[in-house]
């Protein structure tokens, strides 16, 4: 209990001190929070964070389906070469598109053969591009490994009465799952938000960007906005765990049968 309390009061030490910060920093609180200048970082860092978790559920699911539950030629390669992007920090991706696609890039002669100008990529599809590379490992490991877990002759059987491929994964397959997939979207949500580097280099304007942009001329909305982040993340966290138990009965319900 004792080693637990003193775990939880280091992490919460941040935290607090962001609080104590902002509460005897700033006395224009309510204007700098309702200002476009945090209303704007907020808003993009909850549009990438959301678009990059939707983005690579839907891959890193499908990407779980086809290396474990089809037919795939050589999917034990498939599987590993998939989960690669883990070993790379996401800011080298963000490098590598802007080294590819810039003019005078690697791509600037093969994309002008076919008539199309390099660009710089920038903003937020370059960002969400980068993000969702890097972080659909994820949400495909642990889907794959529930998958794994999973018998299948629930499938076997529906593909026996008629159903669709398509069928048996909606209505089979996604309630089995849908745990690991959420468990992995919250971590890339997570993740989105905090990244630094690939907004940087990819010049999108989030919280972690404006904070740093802050720091030295405006310590105090760089404090504030610090405190907006741990907060947000915060209340993702409690979110998923309020939503986390109504989950064991229909998890349970779905693999009894099996």
């Amino acid at each position: 209990m004792a080693a637990a309390t003193l775990v939880g009061a280091v992490f919460a030490a941040p935290l607090a001190y962001l609080v104590w910060r902002t509460a005897t920093g700033d006395e224009r609180l309510v204007d700098l929070y309702t200002s476009s200048s945090t209303l704007t970082p907020l808003r993009n860092t909850l549009v990438l964070a959301g678009a990059t978790a939707a983005s690579t559920a839907v891959l890193g699911t499908a990407l779980a389906w086809l290396t474990t539950r089809t037919d795939l030629p050589l999917g034990r390669m498939w599987a590993a070469l998939a989960a690669l992007p883990l070993v790379f920090p996401s800011f080298v991706g963000a490098l590598a598109l802007t080294a590819s696609l810039s003019p005078g890039g690697l791509l600037d002669e093969p994309l002008g053969a076919v008539g199309i100008e390099a660009t710089r990529p920038e903003g937020f599809w370059g960002a969400w591009l980068v993000l969702t590379l890097f972080t659909t490992p994820y949400v495909l490991l642990p889907v794959a490994a529930r998958l794994a877990s999973l018998p299948r002759s629930l499938e076997e059987s529906a593909r026996l009465l008629g159903r669709s491929p398509f069928a048996v994964f909606r209505t089979i397959v996604v309630p089995q799952v849908r745990g690991a997939v959420g468990a992995g979207a919250l971590l890339v949500f997570l993740y989105a938000l905090s990244d630094f580097g690939v907004v940087v280099l990819l010049r999108y304007d989030t919280l972690t960007r404006a904070i740093y942009a802050n720091r030295v001329l405006d310590r105090d909305q760089s404090v504030a906005l610090s405190l907006l982040l741990a907060l947000l993340a915060l209340a993702v966290v409690a979110g998923e765990r309020a939503l986390a138990r109504r989950r064991p009965a229909i998890e349970a319900t779905g693999t009894s049968g099996a």
